[in-house]
């Protein structure tokens, strides 16, 4: 399954709420976005709210509002110097804190080491996001740069808009500005946004994950304390995605040592994930979504089915419960001790009874009393005479009450020869 699926599917079991088109129906209890991507309105085109209406849950706010209380540290143009304060030090260490834990991260984390052979640590992952995201770097001229202000705040360059790729950030902007001034720009008005065009082809309007528009923001420029009008010709971001969900995706991406593929699919939809790194190439410059049309392998509104991960022609049907870990070595002798680790990644609780394990050679373990709620995860124990897990390589499948299988997961020799080790899918 593709690693931004995974890290999608993970971030809508936490903090993020699901994308919906105009027509659709949005639960409050999990949260929602209205996406209008079309120009057909009734009113002006410059009064069009591509984001309609935004509910995010008391539950999942905690780290949009951390983010939010980031928006307003920065210095508008890119050329000028940031001055950066204790407080607002404090207010990166609190944000990353809230969010490095959570479900996309740990997908984005365990995928990191998996890929390049090497534990992560929590402070190592901690540190990883520190520099890709906060680190200040230059750049053709521009001086304290960072990925963080140009991904998720937006810049100045001339009359222009740099960057500027993360939905919640437009939604505010869109209405609800002064959310982000804190009293620092007292009487500007709430509106910042104003509308110009879509700029979608190749079916883009009929998938909510994502808009590419053109629109005019009215910058805020603190220091001068005024407001500058600058234009996005041709802008893009994922719609939905938290903080934290957005982060998790770009690093991957932007990690070397992983090598994470250019493009993704999410949700029936073709991305070329755009990232640019700062000359050094340990900084993020900026990451956000090119759409590239639909992925005929992926149907909207249907099952996703694929190929088996080991090239074979039994289909997957993609379902919610993950295949995170396994323990195929363990110490000492193997049988009773290897273990499978599952996760729920997706936004409602899922019953496993009746469900099974299967191993390369088609036995089975039948899974009992296990319950996962959203972003929950559970490690079985797999008993002698049961599913094994043999050490030259082999495939897990999750089978579902139905007999379909759910994921599948595979893993080599190699792998297997690292006596005690978890192997991280």
């Amino acid at each position: 399954m593709d690693i931004y699926q995974q890290i999608w599917d993970a971030d809508q079991s936490g903090n993020g709420v699901k994308p919906i088109l105009a027509g659709a129906e949005g639960s409050a209890d999990t949260g929602f976005v209205r996406v209008v991507n079309t120009d057909e309105t009734a009113g002006p085109l410059d009064d069009l709210k591509v984001l309609s209406e935004v509910v995010i849950p008391p539950g999942k706010r905690s780290t949009y509002d951390l983010a939010r209380a980031l928006f307003n540290n920065y210095v508008l143009d890119e050329q000028a110097a940031e001055i950066e304060t204790p407080e607002e030090r404090a207010e990166v260490h609190d944000l990353l804190e809230a969010i490095v834990d959570t479900a996309p991260m740990q997908v984005a984390r365990a995928y990191i080491s998996e890929e390049t052979g090497t534990p992560v640590s929590r402070d190592r992952w901690y540190a990883t996001l520190t520099e890709q995201w906060f680190r200040r770097f230059a750049q053709g001229g521009d001086r304290d740069l960072s990925g963080f202000e140009h991904v998720f705040v937006g810049e100045q360059e001339g009359p222009k808009v740099q960057g500027y790729h993360f939905w919640y950030k437009y939604h505010l902007d869109d209405g609800l500005a002064s959310q982000i001034d804190r009293n620092r720009l007292p009487g500007f008005k709430d509106d910042r946004i104003t509308y110009l065009r879509g700029q979608y082809k190749d079916g883009q309007e009929r998938f909510p994950e994502s808009v590419t528009i053109s629109y005019r923001w009215d910058a805020p420029d603190y220091e001068a304390g005024t407001t500058r009008p600058l234009t996005k010709p041709i802008g893009g971001f994922f719609v939905g995605c938290s903080v934290e969900g957005l982060m998790a995706l770009g690093a991957v991406r932007a990690h070397r040592g992983a090598r994470a593929p250019k493009e993704a699919v999410i949700n029936g939809a073709r991305y070329d994930m755009k990232l640019f790194l700062d000359p050094s190439e340990r900084f993020v410059r900026t990451f956000y979504p090119a759409y590239l049309g639909p992925a005929a392998e992926h149907p909207r509104g249907g099952a996703v089915v694929t190929g088996t991960q080991a090239g074979g022609t039994q289909g997957v049907v993609s379902g919610a419960v993950k295949i995170v870990a396994a323990l195929v070595n363990p110490m000492g002798d193997d049988p009773g001790k290897e273990t499978v680790t599952l996760v729920n990644t997706g936004i409602e609780t899922v019953n496993l009874d009746g469900w099974f394990l299967v191993d390369k050679m088609s036995k089975r373990f039948g899974i009992k009393d296990v319950t996962l709620a959203p972003g929950m995860a559970t490690t079985v124990l797999l008993p002698r005479n049961s599913v094994q897990l043999s050490n030259k390589g082999g495939e897990i499948r999750l089978v579902d009450r139905a007999g379909a299988t759910t994921h599948l997961v595979t893993y080599s020799k190699s792998q297997a020869d690292r006596q005690g080790e978890t192997i991280i899918f």
